[in-house]
């Protein structure tokens, strides 16, 4: 029976190995210096921008590209990103070119993930997709292709240091599977002359000098998903392994640490050791504790933008503190990351909290509540066992073990309000009477002679589900009622509890035992080592996996979850090496799958005339699958980009140094117009891009004419639709794992199951493959938050069930935050009932565990949103409603003026940065001038904040301070404090400026009126009831006209007055005077000309000696004629004067 049995299941066993053999090359990713390309790999420390891009783009005269424009920022990054395959059985390298000729091209999409304290950047979900570009390697003749690979621009995001990178195929050519990579900037590397030094200690080589297989494994503690490099201790000496790709590759490393402890009476030393006992990396610093002390090293971030340059050495913090053990934090709480010492020795009972924000590390005093320790305030001798961080509710929890006893509590502290115990944790482990898998803790229940002996807390904020373990687990959803997990036996003690906050956890025992289960699920199973792992590791050896062996001796080194799933770290050791640390993906799904093979009962049966193995099916269903779900990038709030390489005109289709560097030059245009787009006027096109292309559109054609006929300018053709930014991603049947909820938004999406076949469900009776056996549940973790409707529609005559599935915000979530700030993590379980880890589905990359699905849900404001003044509609609507616009002398196209004798009607929009979406802003605001200056914005100043009650509130005309007035005249439409506040129905606005506001009595500075730049603020905390948004918006109004003061006025008047009337009488006195003036002036002159012409005839001058007796003659003649000339012109004036 049992040969019959293997005959039967062998093919379906080995489908993983059949359905990998499909795909026999898989994605290899790493980066390259910019000026280093086909190189093997560099390490990615260098943050820094590379100016001498610009150069190349100024070669590109005749293109869409204009390098001049001041909207423009051509430069580059200093990393590429090189893709190849590598494959089981083909040759790489033949594998590429086959690659390539057949039109295979890979799809590179980097996630930048947000930092811990967005210090230039709003918080947002981004992603860029790129086309790869194929580059030929030298070393052969131009005709040939010896080597090749694929590159893209490997972007850095202004305050991004963890990078989540897919490679994907464009689906043509040959068939290879999307591969992820975590490609993170390592801040704890320097460049030498020689070489990349490590900063934090000492490189080594030999693995088996400080890992052996008699060392249990230990946990990887980081801040989630934020710790760009891992630190992983617990070996001999002072070394840990360092990462910055999730330890697909690592460095061991001899930290610098003096190790010069000493044991004293208030820190007794009671086992010396020189290994790390404790790590935990945050996003820029690395912690470790050896023996009592704690140590600390900041990474050298300038991307961060970090108040510090970073650490050069480690540095002790705690200084006087005896550390026993140090408890990670995994989520940042109010920009910062927090790492939890729990004191020993003097300290006992005490705990401290480790602060980093940008860089700066902080430790606080020990905690107490009304000046007493915990444990004195709770009246009893007691240690701290662990201490976890709640840093939804800004609560801690803490496990305290009373002394010389077997009593262990949960008590509750929040700073400055109480401290209480909430749980006493029952001294032995309870009785299991059924096999159910879990106990009540309802003070009936039955006791075993165990004792139960936690070890340490775990709490998932999404799902408010709180765990303590040790020895046994149990659990609680609200922390009053508790439930004991009765799966685990308990024969060794949990070591380390691993949790992936999406739906599993995983724990390590002291055994280097694996162990696995679901939130929301009693069902808990062994996973290593097991006869499912057996089954697996088998099968993988037989399909050639390099990183399995029947034979070879190995421990595991730790467990831990990333973005793939659950991984494992292994050491090995094989003859002729120095060790070797295997990551590989802990095979979950595949062990389930085939520990249900394994354990469900089964029995032959024959159907017509041929034997069966008929299995028992413990799925309720036989197809899952979800319907009708919305557009994900609604939920999600997942910014995307999308990004092809510029077209080449060289018919190898191949790129060179010049036509990257063109690539890189495109992405970081595009990727500082995005960091750009926060401007506080609305473009009149709700799109990054618009402005890069705006004055280019017209001449597309052109450029593309020019490319067709290969003539583009420096042989690059820069396509303006291939650099565009995609609001209407398809959504692709898959439920996604993060959804963002504003106040009183609702998710809705389908839900179909269906019943097994006819002949699927052969030998079964009508109640096993039954409608009435499946069944959709719904579990949240804050209901008071958020509800949820199942509308079930029974399809029978297709054998079905569709169930309408809605998510929505109650609208009593009670914080307004800023756009993607304070958001309240949450969570809905959905799950089949009786489905538990019971169903399975083989996709083309193996087996999948179906039946319940776990949505993150992020309750608050959204991030992506924003609000805009609308500078257009405002202007034409001001325009319409005062019947006149008049403009500055010197207009400004990006920031019109405004008169101050005329209403002013400001308008706004909500633009949404992931959909496109841009509409008028309906909800009411408050509206408030906090800083102004005259005739420049670089005299802005900003007011004082006492100040700005008298300048926009009616204290101010109580005060004569007022800037401005409501048009409508109402009073009392006001907050609290007496701001005014304003709707899109009464918007109006009157400038004032009494006299003592600061816009009071400008002195003009030309003969042109008084300017002034006001500075606005516009926040609708508080006042507006439909959205958890603060959109708090600042921007500059620039108005002109301003009145003088009366006194100023009047002077000026005066002064004008006396002006025009001195000019006026200067003027009739010309009039009057005129004409006598003109007769004794034309006398004048005409005295003046006979004066002038009597003197020029009467002045001969004889001033040379006689040169002959002709010329004397002539002069003498001359004389004479004139002589007798003289008599006759005396009379003839004496004639003509006597007849007057």
């Amino acid at each position: 029976m049992w040969r019959f049995l293997v005959v039967r299941l062998l093919p379906f066993l080995l489908q993983p190995v059949y359905t990998l053999s499909e795909s026999d090359c898989q994605w290899m990713a790493v980066v390259n210096r910019f000026d280093n390309l086909g190189d093997d790999k560099n390490i990615f420390f260098r943050q820094h921008e590379v100016p001498s891009v610009k150069d190349v783009f100024k070669e590109l005269v005749d293109s869409a590209i204009d390098p001049d424009d001041k909207n423009a920022k051509y430069l580059g990054f200093p990393y590429y990103l090189k893709i190849n395959l590598t494959c089981k059985t083909l040759d790489s390298e033949m594998a590429l070119r086959t690659a390539h000729y057949s039109g295979l091209k890979p799809v590179v999409t980097v996630t930048f993930e947000e930092p811990a304290h967005s210090v230039r950047q709003k918080q947002e979900q981004l992603q860029i997709e790129m086309t790869a570009a194929p580059f030929r390697i030298g070393g052969c003749r131009s005709d040939e292709v010896c080597k090749m690979c694929w590159y893209t621009p490997m972007p850095l995001m202004n305050g991004s240091v963890v990078m989540d990178v897919i490679v994907a195929s464009n689906h043509l050519g040959m068939t290879v599977d999307d591969k992820r990579f975590a490609i993170n900037v390592n801040g704890f590397m320097r460049q030498s002359k020689e070489r990349i030094r490590i900063r934090i200690g000492r490189k080594l080589t030999a693995l088996n000098r400080f890992m052996s297989m008699t060392r249990r494994s230990r946990p990887l503690w980081h801040t989630h998903i934020r710790a760009p490099v891992l630190i992983l201790g617990g070996f001999r000496s002072k070394v840990v392994l360092i990462s910055d790709t999730g330890f697909e590759d690592h460095f061991p490393v001899e930290v610098g640490i003096d190790s010069c402890w000493i044991g004293s009476i208030s820190c007794p030393q009671r086992g010396f050791s020189t290994s790390i006992a404790d790590s935990i990396a945050t996003e820029s610093t690395l912690f470790i504790r050896q023996n009592q002390l704690v140590y600390y090293f900041v990474g050298h971030y300038p991307i961060l933008h970090m108040r510090g340059p970073g650490s050069q050495v480690w540095t002790r913090v705690l200084n006087n503190v005896c550390v026993r053990k140090l408890n990670p934090v995994f989520f940042v709480k109010n920009n910062t990351e927090y790492v939890i010492a729990l004191g020993g020795g003097a300290q006992e009972g005490h705990f401290y909290l480790i602060t980093v924000q940008d860089g700066i590390v902080n430790a606080t005093a020990s905690f107490t509540f009304q000046n007493k320790g915990p444990c004195q305030y709770l009246n009893i001798y007691c240690q701290i066992v662990w201490v976890i961080f709640s840093t939804n509710d800004d609560k801690f929890f803490l496990l305290v073990h009373r002394y010389r006893s077997t009593r262990y509590y949960i008590a509750e502290y929040q700073k400055d309000n109480y401290l209480k115990i909430i749980f006493k944790i029952p001294e032995y482990i309870p009785k299991a009477v059924s096999d159910r898998g879990y106990v009540l803790l309802l003070g009936t229940e039955q006791y075993t002679t165990r004792l139960f002996t936690p070890v340490g807390l775990a709490f998932n904020p999404f799902s408010k589900i709180f765990y303590i373990w040790g020895n046994a687990i149990l659990q609680s959803n609200d922390m009053v009622s508790y439930v004991y997990l009765s799966n685990f036996p308990g024969d060794y003690s949990i070591k380390y509890f691993v949790m992936s906050f999406t739906g599993h956890i995983a724990f390590v025992t002291d055994a280097d035992e694996i162990w696995v289960m679901k939130e929301s699920s009693t069902e808990i199973k062994r996973a290593y080592p097991s006869e499912a792992w057996s089954l697996y590791n088998t099968l993988q050896v037989m399909e050639g996996s390099p990183d399995h062996d029947l034979n070879a001796t190995q421990s595991i080194v730790t467990v831990f979850f990333d973005k793939d799933g659950m991984q494992e770290l292994v050491y090995r050791e094989e003859p002729g090496t120095t060790g070797r640390l295997i990551k590989r993906k802990f095979p979950l799904d595949h062990i389930l799958t085939y520990d249900q093979v394994i354990s469900t009962p089964h029995k032959g049966m024959t159907h017509n005339g041929i034997d069966y193995i008929r299995f028992t099916h413990r799925c309720p269903f036989a197809v899952v699958r979800f319907v009708d779900l919305p557009f994900p990038q609604r939920f999600t709030r997942m910014e995307h980009y999308r990004v092809k390489p510029p077209e080449i005109m060289v018919k190898t289709g191949f790129y060179d140094q010049k036509s990257l560097i063109v690539y890189q030059g495109l992405v970081y245009q595009l990727l500082q117009l995005h960091s750009a787009y926060h401007r506080a006027y609305a473009d009149p096109v709700h799109d990054p891009t618009w402005r890069w292309w705006k004055n280019k559109k017209q001449d597309a054609e052109y450029y593309y004419y020019m490319a067709s006929n290969w003539k583009s300018s420096g042989g690059i053709y820069v396509d303006m639709a291939n650099y565009v930014k995609i609001y209407n991603i398809m959504p692709n049947n898959l439920l996604p794992k993060t959804i963002y909820l504003d106040k009183e938004q609702t998710f809705l999406f389908s839900v179909y199951l269906s019943l097994r076949t006819t002949k699927q469900s052969m030998g079964e009776t009508a109640e096993e493959n039954s409608l009435n056996y499946m069944w959709l549940t719904i579990l949240l973790s804050h209901p008071e938050y958020v509800h949820a409707d199942l509308e079930r529609h029974e399809l029978i005559s297709r054998g079905s069930i569709l169930y309408k599935v809605s998510i929505t915000d109650s609208g009593h979530y009670p914080m307004q935050q800023l756009s993607g700030k304070e958001l309240l993590k949450s969570s809905a379980n959905l799950k089949v009932a009786h489905s538990g880890m019971n169903c399975y589905h083989y996709m083309d990359d193996g087996p999948v565990i179906k039946g319940s699905d776990t949505i993150s849900i992020n309750i608050g404001c959204p991030p992506g949103r924003r609000l805009a003044f609308d500078i257009t509609y405002t202007k034409n609507y001001t325009t319409e409603k005062n019947k006149r616009y008049f403009d500055c002398v010197k207009p400004d196209p990006e920031m019109p003026c405004f008169y101050f004798s005329d209403v002013f009607y400001p308008f706004f929009l909500i633009q949404d940065m992931v959909t496109g979406h841009s509409g008028r802003f309906n909800g009411s605001y408050i509206f408030t001038v906090i800083g102004g200056g005259a005739f420049s914005v670089d005299n802005i100043e900003y007011f004082k904040e006492e100040d700005l009650p008298r300048y926009n509130t009616m204290i101010g005309s109580i005060t004569n301070s007022l800037i401005w007035l409501r048009a409508d005249g109402e009073d009392n439409n006001t907050d609290a404090e007496g701001f005014n506040v304003f709707s899109q129905d009464s918007s109006g606005i009157l400038w004032v400026c009494q006299k003592n506001s600061p816009c009071h009595d400008i002195v003009p500075n030309d003969a042109s009126a008084p300017e002034y730049f006001f500075v606005m603020k516009v926040s609708n905390r508080g006042v507006d009831q439909t959205t958890y948004c603060d959109y708090a918006l600042e921007f500059i109004i620039h108005v002109h006209g301003l009145r003088l003061s009366y006194t100023r006025a009047l002077f000026l008047l005066e002064v004008w007055m006396g002006a025009i009337i001195g000019v006026l009488i200067l003027y009739i006195s010309i009039l009057t005077m005129a004409p006598t003036c003109k007769s004794y002036i034309h006398g004048l002159i005409k005295r003046m000309e006979e004066a002038w012409a009597y003197r020029t005839t009467s002045t001969l001058s004889f001033t040379s000696s006689f040169t002959s007796q002709s010329s004397l003659q002539h002069m003498a003649s001359e004389a004479i004629r004139g002589s007798l000339a003289q008599p006759s012109s005396k009379s003839s004036a004496r004639e003509h004067s006597g007849k007057h």
